[in-house]
């Protein structure tokens, strides 16, 4: 079989059959290479009776493949947005409520401390900043900075004990 002569013979027909099919010129005109590839390969493999059903039906396999992931995108994308939380996930008002009272405890426990203590703690645990960074960025020893985050760390373990208070997730 001569791939010349079927792509020559093929070609435009198969890429105005794709555009409908895909809806963009430029991703048919590259489906309809990629089919010709294959055909090509193919052709190498076994003897091929009807090279313009052959390749069409390539084409239209690539084409369909194409249409899925594209759906399949789409749907990653819009489920990515956070607008669009479905009303079963949203958290209940009860559960709002109480995530709002537990950062407002957490809030003033934070308030409390020292404020270079309170500024370590805030730049590891909300930040994720490495030890050395902060103490770079506070132009203090790193080993400053591990007693301001252990004098912190501490002073919220016992205020946490103090108050009873579960950060758990109910």
């Amino acid at each position: 079989m001569n791939i010349s002569a079927v792509y020559i013979n093929h070609q435009s027909e198969l890429k105005h059959h794709l555009s409908r099919l895909v809806d963009c010129p430029e991703i048919a005109a590259e489906l309809v290479q990629e089919s010709f590839i294959i055909l090509s390969r193919e052709a190498k493999k076994q003897v091929i009776q009807h090279p313009r059903g052959f390749l069409f039906k390539i084409a239209r396999n690539l084409a369909y493949d194409y249409i899925k992931h594209r759906k399949v995108t789409e749907n990653y994308q819009n489920s990515e947005d956070p607008t669009l939380i479905a009303r079963d996930q949203a958290p209940s008002t009860e559960r709002t409520i109480a995530a709002n009272e537990r950062l407002a405890i957490v809030k003033l426990i934070v308030d409390q401390m020292t404020p270079r203590a309170r500024e370590v703690f805030i730049l590891n645990r909300v930040y994720g900043m490495s030890y050395a960074e902060i103490a770079k960025k506070l132009a203090i020893s790193q080993s400053a900075v591990e007693k301001h985050l252990a004098k912190a760390l501490l002073h919220c373990r016992q205020q946490f004990k103090m108050r009873r208070v579960d950060l758990a997730d109910d």
